[in-house]
């Protein structure tokens, strides 16, 4: 086990003791790797990560074959046939009389009854103007009704950019603790780190937290989606009705769903589900007049890879063992990510899919074309 030390997400992924951990566990296995975790304790996170890597990507669960649907569906028939037979005497009765009759009518009774109490008992949407009610501090608020984006300079040097149709409230100036601004609409946000003072933009059903980095949030009331997308460093969001929302809020950690440069998440509002995925449009993160080199003539897959990860900030994940024998030579300059991906990914004849805000290639590499 001392060899998966130093592994990196990727080869945690592409292992295959570990993958057979993941989707056939046994008991001496799960035994074996629980130890390692606990002699490991700063790997569980990458771990964890390659988990859900290799549970997002596992062949779909069997389902049942035509022969086997059709022989389920002719045992209920027959079991509704005995049971008609059995109730011939009653059919006779007037149809209001009917046990069915009765028996759907209760039903449509209690479903009325649930709708009810659902209804009752669903917790109240929280909003901007109830959110701002409720801080404990004098708000001031900058409402966007011009056609162009609206500049704002806050106290601690941040800068938050809002667009047309929006609104945000924030103090005069923040408490010693923490920062904490309210958004309806949609901002970008460019915030001056502060390890000790956390930044917390509250959108209506999502909290972003942050020490200092730049970021986008889109939470308008009107639309099913709230999202929140990262520029620069990195970002924590969660659900403020979720369980543990208040310990997220307080950790000094970045605690929740983190993301970091070109990824989202984003907060479906009709089924409360949060996804995290890459942007649609990713930009190139490398520091200001440092261009990424993108020009390879005979380059291994991982030198165009390892370029391509630090000119977006993306994970790629790919089995190094069988691909990287596949030389490159290509110019990748003036492509956007996925028409870079598009084109290598060709070259060596594999695929490649966005799953959890990372790019996951696969293929059988030059020696089995």
């Amino acid at each position: 086990m001392d060899r998966y030390r130093d592994f990196s997400l990727g080869e945690f992924v592409w292992d295959k003791p570990f993958r057979n951990w993941v989707l056939n566990p046994t008991r001496e296995d799960d035994e074996t790797w629980q130890n390692w975790l606990a002699a490991h304790p700063d790997k569980r996170e990458i771990v964890e990560r390659a988990r859900q890597l290799v549970l997002s990507i596992r062949p779909a669960n069997a389902s049942l074959s035509n022969p086997e649907k059709r022989k389920a569906v002719e045992r209920i028939v027959e079991r509704l046939e005995t049971r008609h037979l059995d109730q011939t005497e009653a059919s006779r009765l007037p149809w209001y009389n009917g046990r069915a009759v009765r028996i759907a009518a209760m039903l449509v009774l209690l479903a009325g009854l649930g709708w009810m109490f659902w209804l009752r008992h669903q917790p109240e949407q929280i909003g901007y103007d109830q959110l701002v009610a409720a801080a404990n501090a004098e708000m001031v608020e900058a409402v966007n009704t011009t056609a162009k984006p609206l500049t704002i300079s806050l106290e601690d040097g941040s800068r938050i950019t809002l667009d047309p149709g929006s609104r945000m409230s924030y103090p005069a100036h923040f408490s010693s603790s923490q920062r904490e601004v309210f958004l309806s609409g949609k901002a970008f946000f460019d915030i001056a780190k502060n390890p000790s003072k956390p930044f917390f933009v509250y959108a209506n059903e999502l909290v972003t937290k942050v020490l200092g980095t730049s970021f986008t949030v889109r939470s308008f009331a009107d639309e099913q989606e709230v999202s929140v997308a990262v520029k620069s460093g990195k970002v924590a969001v969660f659900s403020r009705d979720e369980p543990g929302a208040a310990a997220k809020q307080s950790s000094r950690d970045l605690t929740g769903v983190v993301i970091e440069p070109n990824q989202q998440v984003v907060f479906l509002r009709k089924s409360v589900k949060i996804t995290k995925s890459i942007v649609p449009e990713p930009e190139v993160v490398a520091e200001a007049g440092t261009a990424p080199h993108l020009e390879f003539d005979e380059a291994p897959l991982s030198a165009v890879f390892s370029a391509l990860q630090s000119a977006y900030g993306i994970d790629i994940i790919y089995d190094k063992n069988i691909m990287d024998e596949c030389p490159i030579t290509a110019t990748l300059t003036e492509m956007s990510l996925y028409e870079q991906l598009d084109l290598v990914c060709k070259a060596v004849n594999a695929s490649y899919k966005s799953i959890d805000g990372r790019i996951v290639v696969e293929g059988k590499g030059c020696r089995n074309n």
